[in-house]
């Protein structure tokens, strides 16, 4: 079975992980037809058929053995996948902007009124039209005409998860398909 495997914050900060080495320890691990997609760890892969939190842990901690870090990592299926691109609330953005529009994958669901009272408060100090929808266990953000801008930066606390642009969603979505 295909996964796609999400890395958490590598490659910023000096969290130096290869995309070259990545595929070397993921090869170890057993997993084949390895590839990646742009240096921040976005990781495509066949292996046995077994849950996403198995292959979450066996990455997380081969990735700390090799790397000597420590990166949280979320896997999704294609069916997985497939839904999170269906379940889009911003389909006008994902068409006339991509490179705005952000999908959050979360390990969890987040917790959506925790979310809503952040969001409160940061409207009341920041708005600039972004846009933000929970589903399922995913976050979608629209920010409008410019990420760089916006003030619009969710609290870890809010998921474990790791963000990846429209552009690059698709790009993976053509990954586990081909």
């Amino acid at each position: 079975m295909r996964y796609v495997a999400l890395l958490r914050a590598v490659n910023v900060g000096g969290r130096k992980v290869t995309m070259k080495e990545l595929r070397e320890m993921s090869a170890e691990l057993g997993y084949e037809n390895v590839r990646t997609l742009i240096a921040s760890g976005n990781l495509v892969f066949d292996a046995k058929k077994t849950t996403d939190a198995k292959l979450e842990v066996a990455l997380e901690a081969a990735i700390e053995k090799t790397f000597a870090l420590f990166s949280e990592v979320i896997v999704r299926n294609p069916e997985e996948w497939a839904a999170i691109i269906k379940a889009n609330p911003f389909t006008k953005k994902a068409k006339e902007d991509p490179a705005h529009l952000v999908c959050l994958i979360c390990k969890d669901k987040p917790d959506t009124k925790v979310i809503d009272v952040w969001l409160k408060t940061f409207r009341e100090k920041y708005d600039r039209g972004e846009q933000l929808k929970v589903v399922g266990r995913e976050i979608y953000i629209d920010y409008g005409p410019s990420i760089g801008q916006s003030k619009l930066l969710l609290p870890k606390k809010l998921c474990i998860g790791t963000a990846r642009n429209w552009n690059t969603v698709l790009k993976l979505d053509a990954m586990l398909n081909d």
